[in-house]
């Protein structure tokens, strides 16, 4: 992609909005996006990572959660109450954004952008941070839920012709 266009972003609003409604019985409202570095963003302990690929560039997502906010949705998705992050719990953070990029990827196909599949990744930490690899600029989705606030990191890069 040569410059940031919003109309590729808004398949991502749309799934997470519509997976945390759907999986997590959560409203989500998206707040305004910004550039990576821009803005001070809120410490996360575990996130999902998925690498986008296509025949115009290459980049990554990332959702990140806070582990409160994680172990709520994951409480509400499963109906049982969670206080840690298990590793049989932690998958959860790789399928969410599955369902995520699986709408988006849907969406963006229609659209012309042949994006790939991919297999999400699930990092765990204290106070994580992240980089994302790639000559681009990281736009940053915040999402407002009454449990607390996620975000999703996107950044791509063009690809050689």
């Amino acid at each position: 992609m040569s410059q940031l266009d919003v109309k590729f972003f808004k398949p991502f609003v749309d799934g997470t909005i519509n997976t945390l409604k759907i999986q997590c019985s959560l409203e989500a409202k998206h707040d305004k996006p910004f550039v990576k570095g821009q803005k001070e963003q809120p410490p996360f302990e575990i996130a999902g990572v998925i690498g986008l690929t296509s025949s115009a560039f290459t980049g990554s997502i990332t959702i990140c959660f806070p582990e409160k906010v994680y172990l709520a949705m994951m409480s509400n998705m499963l109906g049982e109450t969670f206080t840690t992050i298990t590793k049989d719990l932690q998958d959860g953070a790789a399928e969410f954004l599955n369902i995520i990029f699986g709408h988006a990827k849907t969406v963006l196909n229609q659209q012309g952008y042949t994006i790939q599949k991919a297999i999400p990744t699930v990092v765990r930490g204290t106070n994580l941070q992240t980089t994302q690899l790639g000559a681009g600029p990281t736009i940053v989705l915040p999402f407002a839920t009454p449990a607390g606030e996620i975000h999703i990191e996107i950044c791509t890069e063009a690809t050689m012709k």
